[in-house]
């Protein structure tokens, strides 16, 4: 007996030992896994919390775009910036709200992984809801906006095709008065032989035994000078016996006539009252 019993003792301690090894094993296990679940619940709640900055960051450079576009509209400035600015706006806002319709999905996924690791934060829930509402309002928002913008880009239009239309009108105004002024403006005069004159049928000869010469009212003015009367001021004559055929009124202009006899030129005084009853101007001379 008494070499039996230690060999029992033996045996139960070895039992002892082995079972306290598989429980140390199990506990450092269990204690593994518990490190890379919470290791993983840290993870989760990192990037919520990543998340929520990037969204909130996001909702703020809307905003601040926003408040840009708006101020200019506000202050009817909207038009004298170009339309890429005000497209480079949109874009960027578009692409930050695109970035945050993501993250709210990424953080509805990690809410739920919470759930399924039996992990519940009630407030996160909600202020993951609050973050999705302000993202559909601002949507909504910035949809508006653009509709606006597009009315104001039809609007901006239609002026500028009303612009163009009355520049075009002020064009061909402009042109009629410019011809307008050029007609009242224009005369024209010859100077030649009488003989030279009735020959042209520009003047025909009546009164007693042909001595008064008038102006044919059907002639051509093929054989006239044309002139603007508003800068022409002297007509070059150099011959005796001159005859102005055309009514003038004679205080509105001098011949000038040498002591020989010889005229040698008509000088215009005001030119307002010397072309004020025609605006052709014949002379004749012998």
């Amino acid at each position: 007996m008494k070499k039996i019993i230690p060999a029992a003792l033996f045996v139960a301690m070895a039992l002892t030992c082995c079972v306290s090894k598989r429980s140390a094993d199990k506990l450092a296990s269990d204690r593994d896994s518990l490190n890379v679940l919470v290791a993983e619940k840290d993870s989760v709640i990192n990037d919520i919390f990543f998340s929520l900055n990037q969204i909130s960051e996001n909702l703020s450079a809307i905003r601040a775009r926003e408040t840009t576009i708006n101020t200019s509209v506000a202050n009817d400035e909207i038009k004298k910036q170009s339309s890429v600015k005000i497209n480079e706006d949109i874009q960027a806002i578009d692409e930050l709200l695109q970035q945050n319709r993501a993250t709210i999905a990424s953080l509805q996924r990690n809410v739920a992984e919470l759930k399924k690791a039996k992990v519940h934060i009630a407030d996160l829930e909600k202020l993951v809801d609050q973050l999705n509402t302000q993202v559909e309002e601002r949507d909504g928002e910035i949809a508006g906006l653009k509709d606006k913008l597009r009315k104001m880009d039809i609007q901006i239009e239609e002026m500028n095709t009303n612009i163009a239309s009355l520049n075009d009108d002020k064009t061909r105004l402009e042109g009629e008065v410019q011809s307008h002024a050029e007609r009242l403006n224009t005369g024209y005069y010859i100077v030649g032989t009488v003989k030279e004159l009735l020959g042209k049928d520009i003047i025909y000869k009546s009164g007693f035994i042909g001595r008064t010469l008038r102006v044919n009212e059907n002639h051509t003015l093929d054989s006239f000078t044309k002139i603007d009367i508003r800068n022409f001021n002297q007509v070059i004559i150099g011959h005796k016996d001159v005859t102005i055929v055309t009514t003038h009124p004679s205080e509105s202009y001098e011949l000038v006539t040498e002591s020989n006899g010889i005229c040698t030129s008509l000088v215009i005084k005001d030119n307002a009252r010397f072309w004020e009853y025609s605006k052709v101007l014949i002379i004749c001379y012998k």
